[in-house]
């Protein structure tokens, strides 16, 4: 890509003075004229400035406003009242753009504002009109112009080539600015896409995260730990708010024997089926579990005893009867529903899985509730 400087035409080794105190502003201002070939000198002061143009000719002076000692506005009103230097054009280089900078900038006649920050291309561009269509020499028999700011009375002797350049200079310099802050905004817009791009991208990953470390990977059902977690919950609100609850435990009825018999992937498709027939036969409001192994849980709550064994049976008769490709697949259940002797989520546990064992040691392919244990 060529540097912005190319743009422009180059300098052919015109003499051109800066006058600027900070030297970090003064070298990059003179780099970029540099590198568009002209030869530059520096100057950190006005009265420095004044002696070297005393001294020597320049096609143009870059000045500084803000400066100890004489500052721009008094150093351009010096050169432009000086029968030898006045046909030099003056750029005043400025932070500031308020109307009383300007008219200051008219009543010290100088040529052109430039606004900081500016871009090398737009100074380079102005240094080249000024030095093809240098400024006629100011007239000294101008009748003075009255204007009024702020409140006060102030007198322009300024030519009206000056007086043009120097307003539309400063429009020009705005507008540079304004475009330069829309690309700094689309810029940021960009940027604020893609942040809130990455940070949809963070969102899902987390989401993905949280799926792994609460999903069980086989059947998709929430893992052992969310079970318990969630078991918390809501025995902690049914005790409090005296709401029923139920919990139903199954297990795959020799499920040992088929993995045997015809291999793991076998029974893993078993599981995920099972899986499958738990989640279509409860509803949204109960959590279906993989418990461990072949073992499954669903958590009911606002379930009473009659509901619970209802919604067991059905589960039941849905696995038996069910189209298996290798040989049947059957699978007891366990329920228990909270009581007055229920005092903990692992008892609740217990009391469902006492069920479970009752339901495989009568035959299997059964429902049993807790209640129906004898007490010891």
């Amino acid at each position: 890509m060529p540097d912005e400087t190319q743009i422009i035409h180059r300098g052919h080794g015109a003499p051109v003075l800066i006058v600027e105190d900070i030297a970090t502003e003064a070298f990059t201002l003179r780099k970029v004229l540099e590198r568009a070939d002209y030869q530059v000198t520096l100057a950190t002061s006005g009265q420095e400035a004044l002696r070297l143009l005393a001294m020597r000719e320049f096609k143009l002076v870059i000045t500084d406003i803000d400066m100890p000692g004489m500052d721009g506005y008094e150093m351009c009103l010096a050169i432009k009242d000086s029968l030898r230097t006045r046909t030099i054009p003056v750029i005043l280089l400025t932070t500031l753009s308020s109307p009383a900078n300007i008219l200051q900038g008219l009543k010290c006649k100088a040529d052109y504002y430039l606004t900081k920050p500016y871009t090398p291309s737009l100074l380079l561009a102005r240094v080249q009109t000024l030095l093809e269509r240098p400024p006629t020499p100011p007239d000294a028999d101008a009748e003075p112009l009255p204007v009024a700011l702020e409140g006060q009375e102030h007198v322009v002797t300024a030519g009206r080539r000056q007086m043009v350049n120097l307003i539309l200079s400063t429009y020009e310099c705005a507008v540079q600015q304004n475009r330069e802050l829309i690309a700094t905004q689309a810029e940021l817009n960009r940027r604020n896409d893609q942040l809130r791009e990455q940070q949809e991208q963070l969102r899902i990953a987390n989401e993905q995260l949280k799926a792994l470390a609460t999903t069980d990977g086989l059947t998709g059902l929430k893992n052992y730990r969310t079970f318990k977690e969630r078991l918390a919950e809501e025995f902690e609100r049914a005790t409090r708010y005296h709401l029923p609850l139920s919990l139903m435990l199954l297990d795959v009825d020799h499920f040992k024997s088929f993995n045997d018999t015809h291999g793991h992937p076998a029974g893993d498709e078993v599981l995920k089926r099972v899986a499958k027939h738990l989640t279509e036969s409860t509803r949204s409001t109960d959590f279906v579990a993989r418990y461990g192994g072949e073992e499954f849980a669903v958590l009911l709550p606002f379930t009473h005893q009659q509901a619970a064994m209802a919604l067991a049976e059905r589960t039941r008769a849905a696995i038996e009867h069910a189209k298996w490709d290798l040989r049947a697949v059957t699978a007891s259940f366990g329920v228990a529903t909270i009581n007055a002797d229920t005092h903990t989520g692992s008892m609740l546990v217990e009391f469902a899985d006492n069920a479970l064992y009752r339901s495989k040691e009568t035959g299997r392919n059964r429902v049993t509730h807790a209640s129906e244990l004898t007490k010891p």
